[in-house]
Parts: C-alpha cells; structure tokens; sequence
C-alpha cells in the first residue's frame, strides 16, 4: 500500500546490503585493460568491490575478462571478448548469463548493415525483475580508401537507403528475466522519424565511441545516431524521436552525453573548455530542452602531479595481473614479460596500499577529488 511504501521511503529501511543508497563508486572501461577499474567512493558502511572475479570465464583464462555494457539503478551489463552477457549486481557479487539471442533479421546480410547494442532496465522499486533491450543503427557508409571496405556489403538497396529511421514499426529484441527468454517486442513511432537510413550512415563515428542509455518513469531513453534520443515507453509499446538541443546538419560530430539526475533526463555537451548541461522538460507532451548550466572550465596548470583524496582507485586489472603471475609461477610458466609487467605496475601502484588501508570520514562538502587548479584534459593513445 501506499502508506507502507511512504514509511520504507521516509525510513530509507530499503535494504542498504542489497542495492546502495549514495554512489558507491565509478566504473570505468579502459581499451587498454581486460577489465573495467572501480573508483571507489570512502564510506563508513559496507563497502563494494569492483572486481568480477566470481564470474565462471569462458575463454579458457583462469578469470572473467571483459567490458561494461550498460547499468540501471544498481545493476550492471557485462560482456565479455566471446560476447556473452551478464547482469551482475555488485553489491551481493549475484548474477546471471543471459543466454544467447536470435539474429534481429532473416538474413546475415542484413544483420552485417547495422550495430546493435544491449541496454538494461531496471527499477527495484516496481519490480525485482529486469529486462535488455537490443537497439540496432545503421552502420556508418565507409569509402573506398576505408580500412575494412567492402563494397558487395557496403552498399545497401537504394530503396532501403531512402526509408525513414527509426521506422514507424520497429522490432527490437527484449530479454526479461521474469520469463528467461528473449522476445520480439513492436514498438509504434509517434511523431517523425529522425531521417532516413541514408542520413544515419553519413553520421561519422569512431569504432569506440559509446552511446548510452538512461531508464527514468518507465521510459528508455537511448541516445542514437545523430544524437537524436529514442523515448521507448514500455507501459504502451510506443516510442517517440526526440531532437539534441544544438541544431547542426544530419551527420555533424557533436561530443553530447545522455545522462539522468534529480530532475530526471539529462544531456551534456563539453567541447573544448565550454560545458553545457540541458535537461529534458516533458510537460504539457511536448519534449523541450532546456538550457540549466553553461560555463567555461578554468585553464590548469600542472596536470602532471597527484591528486591526493579520498577517493580509491581498486586497481582491479592491477590484482588480476598478480594473480594470473602467481599461477604461471605455481606451473613452472613465468615469462620475462610477466615479469617485466608487475615491475611497471609496482612502480605505478606505490604508495597505493597506504591509501586503501587509510580509514576515511565521508563529507560530502568536501569532496575533493579535483581543486580548481587541476587540469582535465582529453588524450588520446594510440
């Protein structure tokens, strides 16, 4: 009832050991490494580990190996190089393995012109129970002086190339844990399309560019091509296109992030040293957004020195590697390279386990984990 629901609300007596109440840390997924890191945040409760190492491999390694998908209020996506998927909630260390899906079209070919990409849904207060979305783009056209080309499958039939996208019936594939089993689920547009398939293979896009998704009163919102969002009502199968707020031309590189805070859904842009925040107004059925932040970061000085706070970095990969070296060791296999790999990482890590040992008060107020004299910089290595 709804008085029993305000008394749990009120009490905040949801239980802290299944889902956590504040952040409990940043995930991040470097290309680099076989594993994301966790960024912990200090807390005077239970604290989360970011490791998977309770996942079964499946790639004859001794230890799971992969990357995050997606998350939603507490859970998270995981696939890994074979590309299977998990949802995993880190707090309890519980999971599942979603078993594989169909193909989303009758034919190979067609499966080869687009991108899909899961994303997960999850809200624990209406329901224990989750589902994956399956969200499919059209592969960006590449030339002839393209690594990869190909023309037999690079060129699409004219008539498709001219067909409105998203369509006006889209079939996406739903995975529900309540059932076990993946569906296929027809969404109806309401409103215009984004533009045709033709517009969306013109958009540029780089091999690791990563589009997210946010679940917020019982919608999905997927940032696609474009930058225009997808709105997937789950209560009435139907969905609606929503444009970026910066009007450029179809196919323009704009750096935007699709985000959800208090007010709901969120969109940033951060180009050079400018930042700018909208949020999504959804009143009166129109979809606006609004401008609510927009300032210039300072200069930095001295980006090369440490930035003590604290926050913990679990070097994740970090305790793989010596993990992995402790069993080449225990079968008579160490190499010169393992070798090499834990001397950097030494180097590296120093200082570290003084940090992580180090017990920490929480203070919102101050919570430093950058002054204003620091720099944030983007860097690229190739």
């Amino acid at each position: 009832c709804k008085a029993l629901l305000g008394i749990i609300d009120a009490r905040r007596l949801l239980r802290t050991d299944l889902l956590p109440h504040s952040v409990a840390g940043i995930f991040i997924n470097f290309h680099s490494e076989g594993l994301p890191e966790f960024f912990a945040r200090p807390s005077t409760g239970p604290t989360i580990s970011g490791s998977f190492d309770y996942l079964a491999p499946t790639d004859g390694r001794s230890q799971y190996r992969g990357k995050i998908e997606d998350h939603c209020n507490g859970l998270v996506l995981l696939e890994d190089y074979l590309e299977n998927h998990y949802v995993v909630n880190p707090a309890t260390r519980q999971w599942d393995s979603l078993p594989p899906r169909l193909s989303m079209s009758r034919s190979k070919e067609m499966d080869a012109d687009f991108r899909y990409q899961e994303y997960l849904v999850f809200d624990p207060t209406v329901s224990p129970n989750y589902q994956v979305f399956v969200i499919p783009n059209p592969r960006r056209k590449t030339k002839p002086e393209d690594f990869g080309y190909n023309k037999r499958l690079d060129e699409l039939d004219p008539v498709m190339e001219k067909s409105e996208w998203p369509p006006s019936v889209c079939a996406l594939h739903v995975f529900s844990s309540r059932s076990g089993r993946w569906e296929e689920r027809s969404f109806i547009r309401d409103g215009e399309a984004a533009g045709t398939i033709a517009d969306m293979r013109q958009h540029s896009e780089w091999y690791y560019d990563k589009h997210y998704a946010v679940y917020c009163r019982g919608a999905l919102y997927v940032h696609c091509k474009t930058d225009f969002i997808m709105r997937i009502s789950l209560s009435n199968d139907k969905y609606q296109v929503i444009k970026p707020p910066l009007h450029g031309e179809l196919g323009e590189f704009q750096k935007l992030h699709l985000g959800r805070s208090e007010k709901g859904v969120y969109l940033a842009s951060c180009e050079a040293s400018l930042i700018m925040v909208w949020v999504l107004d959804e009143s009166c059925g129109q979809m606006n957004w609004v401008l609510k932040h927009s300032s210039c970061l300072p200069p930095i000085l001295d980006y090369d020195r440490p930035v003590l706070g604290p926050w913990v970095l679990q070097d994740i990969n970090y305790n793989g590697y010596l993990k992995e070296r402790k069993e080449l060791i225990e079968g008579g296999e160490d190499t010169e390279y393992m070798k090499e790999l834990k001397e950097n990482k030494l180097e590296l890590n120093s200082g570290k386990e003084e940090l992580v040992e180090e017990k920490f008060e929480w203070d919102s107020e101050n919570d430093n984990i950058l002054h204003k004299e620091d720099l944030v910089e983007e860097k690229f290595e190739w």
